[in-house]
């Protein structure tokens, strides 16, 4: 039953919610510090991590019990499908996992809303509307060309600010830093799903981005905003608003190269679902190196 479920809740994605939990405050702790103490931001942060993760699984699962629901998985090769459509897990059962694990974001979040600010009662909606509607509603966000922009949005940007607030008790203009190469390398690891999927998707009636785009430029574009990302660091560097240790990011070169060629080397989805593990490791390595050479320097 475990080794059922544990696929279920995409492992892989998660580092979709450590990368800009960790960003976030190791950011704000070399740029402002920690307003009420560094020992209470690290257990707000931890806190906000406990909150993501299982705000995601929740968010996985759903998407999972959407997709068999419309009979996308029917088609599915590879990924996490399968479970549900061999029986071996019931749907019910996938849904009552859904009710129990939404306790745990919910409870935490009025938490720190009441410790930190009201604010995160609207903001945690928000990103936990776009979660459900990513995969449901009359026109779920995921069978159109915005998955990529609006997961970024609710599982970087979102979860950055959050976290830098938890530190520094205000927004500043300059968390925008490390928020901007968060949205862009969790859209990443969608648009990464996303062209793997494509010939399934398409069949489906999807309108994914890379059916959209066109598989070839849909690489282009991943390719586009990992070079954007790698310049952005260095950019910053130049203008001394990061320090020199935080070139400890480019590191994340290497599985980003490794993604890019799998795409273009091969079309078949067992091949590329090797990307999946190479786009993850590449946005964990950025934003994880990148928050060491922020700590180191500090």
């Amino acid at each position: 039953m475990i080794q059922e479920i544990i696929p279920l809740t995409r492992p892989r994605t998660l580092a979709a919610a450590l990368g800009p939990t960790i960003l976030g405050a190791a950011f704000s702790y070399y740029a402002f510090g920690a307003v009420h103490g560094t020992g209470l931001a690290i257990f707000h942060t931890i806190l906000i991590f406990l909150a993501v993760v299982s705000a995601q699984i929740v968010a996985n699962l759903w998407n999972e019990y959407k997709d068999f629901k419309s009979g996308l998985d029917a088609g599915q090769k590879v990924g996490n499908a399968g479970s549900i459509t061999r029986g071996a897990i019931t749907p019910e059962l996938i849904i009552t996992m859904i009710k129990v694990l939404m306790v745990v974001p919910i409870i935490i979040g009025l938490y720190l809303a009441s410790t930190i600010t009201w604010y995160y009662i609207p903001a945690g909606f928000v990103c936990i509307l776009i979660s459900f509607l990513y995969s449901g509603g009359p026109k779920p966000i995921s069978r159109t060309p915005f998955g990529e922009i609006s997961s970024g949005i609710a599982m970087g940007l979102a979860i950055v600010l959050i976290t830098g607030y938890a530190w520094t008790r205000e927004l500043s203009w300059s968390l925008l830093i490390p928020a901007i190469p968060a949205t862009l390398l969790v859209g990443s690891i969608m648009l990464t799903n996303n062209i793997r999927d494509i010939r399934n998707d398409e069949n489906h009636g999807r309108r994914t981005l890379p059916i959209v785009l066109g598989r070839d430029r849909a690489i282009s574009l991943m390719s586009i905003t990992y070079i954007f990302n790698f310049i952005w660091i260095g950019a910053w560097i130049y203008l001394k608003a990061l320090p020199t240790l935080a070139i400890l990011a480019l590191i994340a070169i290497i599985p980003a190269f490794i993604t890019i060629k799998t795409f273009y080397m091969y079309v078949d989805e067992f091949e590329l679902d090797k990307a999946m593990g190479t786009t993850a490791a590449a946005a964990m390595l950025y934003q994880l190196l990148l928050s060491i050479g922020l700590i180191i320097s500090k």
